[in-house]
């Protein structure tokens, strides 16, 4: 039991820490394609590629800052490197034909990698946080086809660490867990103040940066071994992708806490029961030892008188020891009780492994469900959506992949509270749950993002019709403990036919970017995602 427990208390560290590198790696990922999205759109609007009007443009610049305030400044500078318009017009007419983002920016959408403020650093508010960005950029051609300028995007790292500070709870940071997130040169751009911007090297860095996922035991440079989950985000073909690598790591003695106080338990628990062995077993000895001292003095005076050739006297009545028979009885009773023991050990060790294994299927289940809410988690999503797949190339009949976003979640969690949120969360999962036939999958993937498998449907008007029901009937009111809320949900609509290649991750990017899609169009809204080619 003690094996066992500290083996599996092990390995639940180890996939806890795996799965918020997976969550952390998602964000940063999600994030730079969507301003990856936002870079494409803007070099395609009208104002910018005929850009004749700067002020104009601006406001065009101006709407995206305040609706996505995490971009700290958004510009457009001509073909020569001369800045022509940007947001509260700053650096209008300054030159930045040699920064790095101009120039990957004249051969397509490009993301530049984490640097500090330059030419922006007087010009932007003081924060706690000294400005740091990644950029996003983009050539912009005019209606005639040639080059106008690069548009240019600066995203605030605030974001990022406004992502870490939600993925670890009060518990997690308690028990001394951490999100460090490396550059591709081992530079840290995310996690403790001290290691900001210092160069590291370790076992989970190095395997990462061979595409690896996973976790492990190593020792960190400040000489303390850690528990730690590792990934990488980005793809090595997208320039407009960033290499990074997301690791979370864990104190060890704090990871096996819960170990330990099993093991202490057991060994205090352990030594009362050899104590009460000992005395039962000294106990018994006594009462065993008495009778048959009795009958040997009985039996050697009976011998010294034959000896001596007086009449031997009689042999007292023991208890238990009634002549010959009955001291043969005994030892019967003794084999008799010694096999009843025996086979009671044998019952009561298969019912210890039949326990054993009752509670290994029961953790097993535990890591497919989501803790707050009981649906199916990412990881069980990620297990049936092949399946899915499968049966609908052999039965003929398309799949649908719902992605669905609450609109309007933060508010009620700021306003109400997180435990309001979570139980808003509880209603949003399980209203949707009732919303679908039994034989689809509603998934929770994190925060307010849900997943719906359709499978077994007619055709695309299908799955739109059952996002369309979803999302009325997630605009109807839930009912808090303190009050009576609504909101919304963006929902991007993603049909697998059965005669679509097997590819999952393009069939989960397909409904992402859907969602994203309705999102931008207004958000409380159903977007198909296009049919791939």
């Amino acid at each position: 039991m003690n094996h066992f427990a500290v083996r599996h208390a092990g390995m639940e560290a180890e996939l806890r820490l795996q799965q918020l590198s997976w969550q952390m790696r998602d964000s940063l990922n999600r994030i730079v394609e969507q301003a990856a999205g936002d870079a494409r759109l803007l070099a395609a609007l009208p104002a910018l590629r005929q850009a004749r009007d700067p002020a104009s443009a601006r406001d065009v610049l101006e709407s995206l800052q305040r609706t996505f305030p995490d971009y700290a400044w958004i510009g457009m500078a001509a073909a020569d490197g001369t800045v022509t318009t940007s947001t509260k017009a700053l650096l209008e007419g300054a030159n930045v034909g040699a920064r790095p983002w101009f120039q990957a920016g004249l051969h397509g959408v490009r993301a530049s990698d984490y640097h500090p403020a330059k030419l922006l650093d007087g010009l932007l508010p003081r924060g706690t946080d000294p400005w740091r960005f990644i950029d996003l950029s983009a050539p912009v051609f005019g209606m005639d086809g040639k080059l106008q300028g690069v548009l240019g995007m600066h995203l605030s790292w605030e974001w990022a660490r406004r992502h870490a500070r939600e993925l670890l709870t009060p518990a997690l940071r308690a028990y001394g867990a951490e999100i460090i997130v490396v550059r591709d040169d081992g530079t840290v751009l995310l996690g403790p103040p001290e290691m900001i911007e210092q160069k590291i090297e370790t076992a989970s860095l190095h395997a990462a940066r061979k595409g690896q996922t996973g976790s492990l035991r190593e020792e960190w440079p400040d000489g303390r071994t850690y528990v730690t989950g590792y990934s990488q985000t980005g793809a090595a073909n997208d320039p407009a992708s960033l290499r990074w690598v997301v690791l979370v790591r864990q104190v060890e003695e704090k990871a096996m806490e819960g170990a330990r106080q099993l093991q202490e338990r057991m060994l205090m628990w352990s030594a009362a029961l050899a104590l009460l062995l000992a005395l039962a077993a000294g106990l018994l000895a006594r009462r065993l030892s008495r009778p048959m001292a009795q009958l040997g003095r009985a039996i050697e005076a009976a011998t010294q008188a034959t000896a001596a050739g007086e009449e031997a006297p009689p042999i007292p009545l023991v208890d238990g020891f009634h002549e010959a028979t009955v001291l043969s009885g005994t030892l019967h009773d003794l084999v008799r009780s010694e096999a009843e023991n025996r086979r009671a050990l044998l019952a009561m060790n298969e019912s210890l492994e039949a326990a054993v294994a009752e509670r290994t299927a029961e953790l097993q289940a535990l890591l497919l469900r989501d803790v707050l809410t009981g649906l199916p988690n990412r990881r069980a999503l990620l297990e049936t959506l092949p399946e899915a797949m499968s049966r609908a190339q052999r039965v003929g009949r398309p799949a649908a992949l719902l992605f669905i976003d609450m609109d309007g979640f933060k508010a009620v969690n700021d306003t109400y509270g997180h435990e309001e949120g979570d139980e808003l969360l509880c209603q949003f999962g399980a209203r949707l749950a009732l919303a679908v036939r039994k034989t689809d999958m509603v998934a929770r993937l994190a925060g307010d993002e849900f997943v719906v498998v359709l499978e077994m449907l007619t055709d695309y008007a299908h799955a739109e019709d059952t996002a369309r029901k979803l999302l009325d009937r997630v605009q109807e009111g839930f009912r808090l403990r303190k009050a009576t809320v609504h909101v919304g949900a963006s929902i991007g609509v993603a049909v697998h036919m059965p005669d679509d290649a097997p590819d999952l991750d393009a069939w989960l990017a397909r409904a992402d970017h859907a969602m994203y899609g309705a999102k931008r169009s207004g958000k409380n809204t159903v977007a198909l995602a296009a049919v791939p080619v």
